[in-house]
């Protein structure tokens, strides 16, 4: 994934001089939930399907007419929801999630028709601050002191766009292809991932 995000950037870099060349704004929200598999942990770690709401905004470029690349930068506001059984039994703990990054798409996109278009590509989300509530609770039913959040992790975006009285409106649904947790406790199968739909309006600058 790491090397598909480089090559991709080569190519936006390498085609800035010929190609046509927009720079823009945007903003929106995030509707996210934590995808869980506890494994081992299925007892003291339950899935919730409680959608979380935050918000993005940053820049973007787009480079080329009907096909085109358009890399972004973005800070983003993401969440979940995660229940938590104490180890031993008692009331169950819902802890909701909430983590600041910067994410960076870099997508392929196509015009359909004038003002429809439709984008694909990897995403790598930067991690800015980790939420210690939930980390405190996933030490204590996995019994692991150094559990922590991943510095960077990877996914991809895709989705439909359309210019509407001069503004730039994206549907995208975006998915993680590696795990929140950078640990997984001598569980294969534990894993946990941010997935969820993002809306943005955008609007071009030059």
């Amino acid at each position: 994934m790491k090397k598909a995000i480089l090559i991709l950037a080569a190519i936006c870099i390498s085609n800035l001089s010929m190609a046509q060349f927009t720079l823009g704004i945007k903003g929106g929200i995030n509707f996210s939930s934590m995808v869980t598999n506890a494994g081992s942990f299925s007892q003291n770690i339950k899935e919730s399907k409680d959608t979380k709401t935050g918000y993005s905004f940053g820049v973007y470029s787009r480079i080329g007419k009907k096909l085109y690349l358009q890399p972004e930068v973005l800070f983003a506001t993401k969440g979940g929801k995660v229940d938590f059984v104490p180890v031993g039994g008692g009331s169950p703990v819902s802890v909701d999630i909430k983590t600041n990054n910067i994410d960076i798409p870099i997508l392929i996109g196509y015009k359909l028709f004038n003002r429809i278009r439709i984008n694909a590509g990897p995403v790598a989300s930067i991690k800015i601050s980790e939420d210690q509530k939930f980390l405190d609770e996933l030490k204590k039913v996995t019994n692991d002191v150094d559990a922590a959040f991943e510095n960077a992790t990877f996914g991809y975006q895709a989705g439909v766009g359309i210019k509407l009285l001069g503004f730039e409106i994206d549907l995208r649904n975006e998915g993680s292809l590696s795990n929140l947790s950078s640990d997984k406790f001598n569980d294969p199968k534990f894993s946990q991932r941010l997935n969820g739909w993002q809306l943005t309006i955008g609007h071009k600058i030059l």
